[in-house]
Parts: structure tokens; sequence; C-alpha cells
């Protein structure tokens, strides 16, 4: 059975607060240093590629040394997503919420393209981090005074910071299957509508048949980018929709 994990400790750990253990010389090691380190592993190998040995052997100490300021692989892979998402610049985002929410989804969205491994990070719980924090501020700020009450605020964070993830993970598998499939992301449109069309035909799927021979899965221009656009106006709609709703005007 896994050792149960402290959340208390876990956030000391990403506000810098916990102090390392007593044991094992010193030198120049620090945990920015081990955690920017697993990072440079991960962004060239994956996640597959980190561990806390090859971490150690490349900061040319021994693996034990680490657990002085981490206290196993779980810890640092909560570091390591915190660290990797570095801070929003939200300076130079619209004022407007809907500007704002939609500088926030495109933010997030080329975080995760740049950084695919975080993807991979088992979430234990909230975030918790400095940079994450930072990011629900900026989210939370766009949203502050559109009318939305608090808790509609954390919701919509909630859903459209679960998209972006959907939407970059979605990409990313595709991506990675198309040296076995032959059929590139935006190829797949076109050929999942020739494949439709073989086994829709026989009355059991009305609906699907006809949205297969509208021919809405035939664009191959339509990329990630598109997709992504489409989906996240689609949800900031359906925000508007409910502001506009409690307006006397309607």
């Amino acid at each position: 059975m896994a050792a149960r994990r402290d959340p208390e400790q876990t956030l000391a750990l990403l506000w810098r607060t916990k102090q390392p253990g007593s044991r094992g010389p010193r030198g120049s090691l620090n945990l920015d240093l081990i955690v920017g380190t697993a990072v440079g592993i991960a962004d060239a190998e994956g996640l597959g590629g980190v561990s806390m040995r090859k971490v150690a052997e490349s900061l040319g100490v021994t693996t034990m040394s680490l657990y002085r300021y981490v206290p196993g692989k779980d810890d640092l892979l909560d570091l390591m997503f915190d660290m990797a998402s570095g801070r929003p610049e939200a300076d130079d985002w619209p004022s407007d919420w809907r500007g704002g929410l939609r500088a926030y989804a495109w933010g997030m969205w080329h975080t995760l393209r740049a950084s695919p491994w975080m993807l991979d990070v088992p979430l234990n719980g909230p975030p918790m981090g400095p940079n994450n924090l930072a990011w629900m501020e900026a989210a939370l700020s766009a949203m502050d005074g559109s009318g939305l009450r608090p808790d509609e605020m954390l919701g919509v964070l909630i859903i459209v910071s679960g998209y972006v993830m959907n939407e970059v993970r979605q990409e990313l598998s595709m991506t990675r299957a198309a040296p076995e499939t032959g059929v590139t992301y935006e190829e797949w449109g076109r050929v999942y509508a020739q494949m439709l069309a073989k086994v829709v035909t026989d009355g059991r799927y009305p609906t699907l048949a006809s949205v297969v021979a509208a021919g809405v899965f035939d664009d191959d221009r339509t990329g990630p980018e598109e997709d992504f656009e489409y989906g996240l106006g689609f949800l900031l709609d359906g925000v508007a929709a409910m502001l506009r709703g409690r307006t006397p005007d309607g």
C-alpha cells in the first residue's frame, strides 16, 4: 500500500516553506534546481523518462540526497507541474470578461502543448502551487464584475480548464498515433466520414447518417486551432447567454 501523502506537506513544498532534512551534505543543491532538472528531462524525454535516479545523475549527486528536499516521486511531479505552468501574462489580456477568459484558455492551451507531459501528471488534488494559483487568480479576475456570482465564476473556471485539457489531450493522442494509423489530425474528419458511411446505412443510426451525409466531417482545412476556437466560443456563448438572461431587457 502506498504511503499516505499529507496535503499540508505538499503545500509547504510548493510554497518552499518546508526546510530540507538535516541528513546528508547540503552542498549547492536546492529544490528549484532539482525540480528544474526534472522538468528539463520531461521536456526532452516525456514523463516516463523522469525518475529520482535520473534526476540525481543529471545533478551529479546520489539519489538519496534528493530525498532531503523531495519526499518522493509524486511530490516531485506536483512540483514539476507547477513550475512548468509558469505565470500567465495577464497584463496583456483584454479587460472584458469574455476576452480575458479567451486569453486564459489560449494561454493554458499553449502552455500544455509546449510541455505535453503535464497531461500525464496524476492530479492528486486541486491546484495549490503559486503558479497555478496565479492562473486561477487571472481567470477569476477576468470574470470579476461580469455579473457572475463567486460560485459561478469558479464553475466557469473549472469547465473552461477542463475543456482546454481535454482538447490538448485529444490532439496529442491523435498526433502520437499518426505514425501507426497513417492519418494526421487534419485528415481524420474525412477518413472518419468515409468509414462511417460504410456502417450507418442500414437505418439503425438515421440521425448520424444524415450528419455524415451533410459533409460535416469532410473539411480537411480545420486543424486543432480552429477546432479549439470553435468549442471555446461555444462555451463562452453559454456564459454570455446566462448573463443576458439576468438583465431587465433579457
